[in-house]
């Protein structure tokens, strides 16, 4: 590309930097431990909190080791300034790989958005771990809302049945505020992304002209800072964030009415997926490059996950399958009751038509004799 004479800058401060230092800088590792140990409603939201803070100090310690008045032959320092530390340390990490490695635009891209998306996946893990432990806690937690549902609405009834449930979980180690650590982690960095690859797309004189074309058809990456007149990367970008949803699901039903909200978020979904095509068609080329990359990284954990032998390794364990056709018929199955039989079914210990059957047949038999 144009700007190949501009790469491979040895006083570059990111390319000096080293794994050490950024060990020193952020709690990551300490955060992490912490929050894989901790019980309880109260130490699982604190956990929320510090996962939250994880982002901004580790992409921020990449902006403190490649200070503008450093960089000679950069091309972002002049708009770094100007923005949020995570996104200016996005903006230096993405320009690390453009020249210390010399990659063009796009590739400098997807590599920094497969490194954040790896740092990302020990709460992904963790999701995981957890919303196979609340499938295994589940018939504890039914038995325990049938009996509160027996009980009237005593205030001191339901405050020890909470309790009870907390024990629950607990015993599980499957705290529902853990499933809010991936949207507390990756929230921050979505965000930091858009406003990196868009400010550059604005400031970056190369990005321009910074690379030949991508090899995808008629697609051209020689410009990111231009919209894609073809709209296949819109197109792929929600196919991509479709399949994703489609194959991963979007939620864990634990009752008929988690299930049922389920599938509403679902359908919501879907229809997202079809209305961000016309709705980011004006966006850069290189922010779909993004998207698109951690869309691709999203739908492979998804398929991933679903291997036994990966499910082993990282500790996922197995849910019970007759949970998971519960959980899936559930919403169907009492529809459909309620509908045939109304609200509150008489349920019988046999059939009720055999028996009428039998006393018909009885009856004939007497007569006969």
């Amino acid at each position: 590309g144009a700007s190949g004479a501009r790469r491979r800058v040895p006083g570059h401060p990111i390319a000096r930097s080293s794994s050490r230092g950024f060990a020193s800088s952020t709690p990551v590792a300490g955060g992490w431990g912490r929050m894989l140990g901790i019980s309880g409603v109260e130490d699982a939201m604190t956990s929320v909190a510090e996962a939250s803070a994880v982002t901004a100090p580790f992409v921020a310690a990449i902006a403190e080791q490649a200070a503008p008045a450093a960089i000679a032959a950069s091309e972002v320092a002049d708009i770094a300034s100007s923005v949020w530390s995570t996104t200016a340390g996005l903006m230096y990490f993405i320009e690390y790989f453009h020249l210390a490695h010399d990659m063009e635009w796009w590739a400098a891209i997807m590599a920094t958005t497969a490194i954040m998306r790896l740092f990302v996946m020990p709460f992904m893990v963790m999701q995981q771990r957890v919303a196979a432990r609340m499938h295994i806690a589940k018939p504890e937690i039914e038995a325990l809302n049938a009996r509160i549902k027996g009980m009237g609405g005593d205030q001191q009834v339901m405050a020890e049945a909470q309790k009870e449930i907390f024990a629950i979980w607990k015993k599980h180690n499957c705290n529902p505020a853990y499933m809010m650590l991936p949207i507390a982690v990756q929230a921050p960095l979505f965000i930091s992304f858009y406003f990196a690859i868009s400010e550059m797309a604005k400031g970056v004189p190369s990005f321009a002209s910074g690379g030949p074309d991508w090899p995808l058809g008629p697609i051209s990456m020689h410009d990111l800072t231009a919209a894609d007149p073809t709209y296949i990367m819109p197109v792929l970008s929600s196919a991509t964030f479709l399949a994703t949803v489609e194959l991963g699901g979007a939620g864990n039903p634990e009752t008929s009415g988690a299930a049922q909200q389920t599938m509403m978020t679902k359908w919501g979904l879907r229809a997202l997926s079809v209305a961000l095509i016309p709705m980011t068609a004006g966006f850069s080329k290189g922010v779909f490059v993004y998207w698109i990359t951690t869309n691709m990284f999203s739908l492979g954990q998804t398929l991933a996950f679903k291997v036994p032998l990966i499910k082993k390794v990282v500790a996922i364990p197995e849910i019970p399958k007759e949970a998971t056709i519960g959980a899936k018929a559930s919403v169907v199955t009492k529809r459909e009751i309620e509908q045939k039989f109304g609200a509150d079914p008489v349920v019988h210990a046999s059939n009720p038509k055999l028996k009428k059957l039998k006393r018909k047949r009885s009856g004939e038999e007497d007569r006969s004799s």
